[in-house]
């Protein structure tokens, strides 16, 4: 497994919640407020992340328009801590209106109710396929 740099500086503990494909991270839902924090505290930059399904047949169905990017709100031309916090304190308030806007399963039911189906009929939990991919990058890499 490919593991991007940026994320070696997230808490162990936060990898260790985390569904890794590729070399994409993805947590549950409740938990992205605590990476969101986790990845300021290490002086990481919240680039932002999309809803996505990941069944245990190794398929994601992802939900590119359910999404919180900061790239398109925070300024690159500033000093890279005000940076760090301004992108932390907007996908904070992105995140959590993505969570009052959407109804997060309603979205996979509605957009990939095949593939959701066959999770189902081979004993798989929607509830633990719902996640959201969430990338960071550090200052070097930038």
């Amino acid at each position: 497994m490919i593991r991007n740099s940026a994320e070696l500086h997230l808490p162990e503990e936060l990898l260790q919640k985390a569904n890794l494909r590729g070399n994409e991270y993805a947590w549950p839902i409740d938990l992205i407020p605590e990476v969101i924090t986790a990845a300021q505290k290490e002086n990481l930059l919240n680039i932002g992340g999309q809803l996505q399904f990941r069944f245990p047949d190794g398929g994601i169905c992802e939900c590119y328009w359910v999404d919180v990017d900061t790239c398109k709100s925070v300024p690159s031309n500033i000093l890279w801590k005000e940076r760090v916090d301004l992108a932390a304190e907007y996908a904070l308030r992105e995140f959590q209106t993505l969570k009052n806007t959407y109804d997060f399963l309603k979205e996979g039911r509605e957009n990939f109710a095949k593939h959701i189906d066959t999770n189902f009929a081979r004993g798989g939990v929607l509830n633990e396929a719902i996640c959201f991919v969430w990338y960071v990058v550090t200052e070097e890499e930038r």
